[in-house]
């Protein structure tokens, strides 16, 4: 894996994108429609996520300050109460009974999505806002961890 590679997986997801939505642009039925376009916007994220991909691979996954972490933390746990209530709607709509077959296909797909949301979320802040994270602390251990004379002369 290299950032070549990502360079080349962001062209082919975003041409991908772009043939879905020559596909769905004189589409009338709208659950046909409404997948491809789904699809379509799926294969934008993953242009995305391969440009992150390849900025780590460069080494640029920047730092952040202990006081942004904690501000993103917040936010991450305002959006997880967001998802959980979301999950818990579209769990009552399937528990009320769904005949039409599309209806409950769609509802399904909504589900699924809100709960990989729900987990990313959950992880987000534990695999990768710790992991940038440079506090007060971890400055004064780089600065000083391995020096023999921790700032005196002779120890």
């Amino acid at each position: 894996m290299s950032e070549a590679n990502m360079d080349e997986y962001v062209n082919m997801e975003l041409n991908y994108a772009e043939a879905l939505k020559k596909t769905v642009k004189d589409l009338r039925n709208p659950v046909i429609k409404t997948i491809i376009e789904s699809i379509s916007r799926d294969s934008v994220k993953h242009a995305m996520i391969y440009k992150t991909i390849g900025l780590l691979l460069k080494g640029e996954g920047a730092l952040i300050s202990e006081e942004e972490a904690e501000w993103v933390l917040k936010e991450i746990e305002q959006h997880i109460k967001s998802e959980e209530e979301m999950i818990r709607n579209v769990k009552s709509m399937l528990e009320g009974g769904i005949n039409n077959k599309a209806v409950r296909f769609l509802l399904e797909a909504i589900l699924k999505d809100e709960v990989i949301h729900h987990s990313m979320l959950k992880r987000v802040y534990e695999i990768i806002v710790k992991q940038h994270t440079l506090t007060e602390s971890d400055i004064w251990d780089m600065v000083w961890k391995d020096v023999s004379f921790h700032g005196t002369p002779g120890g």
